[in-house]
């Protein structure tokens, strides 16, 4: 019996091998001279009037038209600092949790070491806080996926 990521695989195999061979064909239908003759399309005059195409509304910019000026930006925004998310003890609690294949200890570890990562106090190799980073990625993912399937 198959189990669930061969299956998956299969289906993701299937499916850009279906996507594949659909481009393929629209390409070859649309090909120049595919066997369709197409008539010449006559182009209206270009106008200075705006048009409308669904809600856009299209104003043809010619060689004498004057672009828009910039509006300046004031100096007292560029003093604002871009706010950091800082993740509660909730969010903590949360990926110690999604931590499902480490012992307790481990957990206290993983976490204290990923507080200090994103501190940006660990004493780690970059090698190692990537490995890390990469393991809070696969924890996270583990957990959501668990949560969107739950009852």
């Amino acid at each position: 019996m198959e189990d669930d990521s061969t299956k998956r695989r299969s289906v993701t195999w299937l499916f850009l091998s279906l996507s594949a061979a659909l481009l393929a064909a629209l390409l070859l239908l649309h090909a120049p001279g595919a066997g369709a003759v197409h008539d010449p399309v006559e182009m209206p005059a270009p106008t200075k009037e705006p048009g409308r195409a669904g809600n856009l509304t299209i104003i043809l910019v010619t060689r004498d038209s004057k672009l828009p000026q910039a509006v300046p930006i004031p100096s007292s925004w560029r003093d604002i600092e871009p706010e950091k998310c800082e993740p509660s003890e909730e969010d903590w609690a949360f990926i110690r949790d999604a931590a499902t294949n480490l012992s307790e200890e481990e957990k206290t570890r993983f976490v204290t070491e990923v507080r200090e990562i994103y501190a940006g106090v660990s004493t780690l190799s970059q090698g190692e806080q990537d490995d890390l980073e990469r393991r809070l990625g696969y924890y996270l993912i583990k957990a959501t996926e668990r949560a969107g399937t739950a009852p």
